[in-house]
């Protein structure tokens, strides 16, 4: 993970699309304290390897390219960020699924 989103307030954001979740401000504590801190949850599982996905993501042949995408499109579908991605466009053939 290697792109933060921090606003103009100072909100330090998982990356550009995470907008409704903060894990920090760089009024309140240095960047470098926040980007690397992973007692949030969130942040824990985007900067894990592999990260731990599940559904069709998880089973994925081509994983190691997308790493699950940023996960705030099941996250913001299912409720879970580790759910399977709503917006993979590959067929279950093509990940390897049939």
């Amino acid at each position: 993970m290697n792109v933060a989103n921090i606003d103009n307030l100072g909100n330090v954001h998982p990356d550009t699309m995470w907008w409704h979740h903060t894990i920090g401000n760089v009024r309140e504590r240095p960047f470098s304290e926040i980007w690397t801190d992973v007692s949030d949850p969130i942040m824990a599982g985007l900067k894990a390897k592999p990260r731990k996905v599940g559904g069709r993501c998880g089973a994925c042949a081509h994983f190691d390219i997308c790493d699950g995408n940023t996960r705030v499109r099941a996250q913001q579908t299912t409720g879970d960020p580790w759910a399977e991605d709503p917006g993979c466009y590959l067929t279950d053939e093509e990940i390897g699924l049939k």
